[in-house]
């Protein structure tokens, strides 16, 4: 029997700045508020990218849903996670005002994406506009400050597990770090690693060349992840006590899922780190693990993963306080 595990890694804290070898959870509005009260929030360009694609993707569903009101039980959940997306990006959104409101552009109205005829196609064309969603956040990780870049890297996971897949290739390695967020994925890829190897004896066919594909693309992301470690690497244990029991196919992928669920709130951690390489391939491997995750989700005849924001802890979706609060 494996040994006890613990707790998956990649739990990240309310505060700090991912410097050196310093924890990771990078909240830009824990400080200096009244310093920024004078001008707009820096990144508003960026948000306004981020909320134009959410309201269209929005849009998009509810033109969906009116164009086949029998896709309405599939659709739902998966409009309400795009809602509280816009709702948490609208929270930051911090425009200038006075002789400064033209600073960082303006939100266009919702835009839905033309859609064909047919439940199949539909369903088909709403996964392209999600996996376009999700590389855009993932563009948009680089771009922004850490505390921010986390939750768009946790916001393009979501979108990935509604696409199911991620197209895009994957980034180059980043340079060399110390930080100890790098240590944590490395640690939940020594978790995913040990799990698939005690599910995939339990499945057969397609479904077991799918886990042994998925075990070889989570051993290339442990050496990748220990390459770009200037520190000693942190070791993997014996044996991990996994979440699910493997008694048969269906509790054997929904231990997948559960295990690619696990590593992805270390990615979104190491989404903050200060290099952009680094955030950018954080945000594509929580996308990837999540897309993975909703396939074998599938698999298991269970629905969509549940979280509109995975791997990010509820700390992170307030805005910084306005000046007097």
């Amino acid at each position: 029997m494996p040994e006890a595990v613990p707790r998956l890694p990649g739990t990240v804290s309310r505060r700090g700045l991912l410097l050196g070898g310093g924890a990771v959870l990078a909240l830009p509005w824990l400080a200096g508020c009244a310093a920024e009260a004078a001008g707009p929030n820096p990144e508003v360009s960026t948000l306004v990218g981020a909320i134009t694609s959410e309201q269209d993707l929005i849009a998009t569903y509810e033109a969906a849903k009116a164009a086949d009101a029998s896709l309405a039980r599939r659709i739902d959940p998966v409009l309400a996670h795009h809602r509280r997306h816009l709702t948490v990006l609208k929270r930051h959104y911090v425009p200038g005002s006075g002789n400064r409101a033209h600073e960082g552009g303006t939100v266009p109205p919702p835009h839905a994406a033309e859609l064909p005829d047919g439940a199949g196609q539909i369903m088909s064309a709403l996964r392209l506009v999600e996996d376009r969603a999700a590389a855009a956040r993932r563009a948009d990780a680089a771009k922004a400050s850490p505390g921010l870049a986390q939750l768009l890297a946790s916001i393009g996971a979501c979108e990935a597990g509604h696409a199911g897949t991620v197209h895009a290739h994957p980034p180059a390695d980043p340079a060399k770090s110390a930080a100890q967020a790098v240590q944590k994925a490395l640690a939940a890829e020594h978790v995913a690693v040990y799990g698939y190897g005690v599910l995939g004896g339990r499945l057969r066919g397609t479904l077991q060349q799918t886990a042994q594909t998925y075990w070889e693309a989570h051993r290339a992301q442990r050496d990748k992840l220990i390459s770009i470690l200037s520190v000693e690497p942190v070791a993997a244990a014996a044996g991990y006590r996994l979440p699910v029991k493997v008694t048969s196919a269906r509790s054997a992928a929904r231990l997948a899922a559960a295990l690619e669920d696990g590593v992805v709130p270390a990615y979104v951690a190491l989404a903050g780190a200060p290099a952009t390489d680094l955030r950018v391939f954080a945000a594509d491997s929580a996308e990837r693990a999540m897309a993975r995750s909703a396939r074998w989700r599938a698999n298991a005849g269970e629905g969509a993963p549940p979280d509109a924001f995975p791997g990010l802890p509820a700390t992170a979706l307030s805005p910084r306080p306005e000046p007097g609060e």
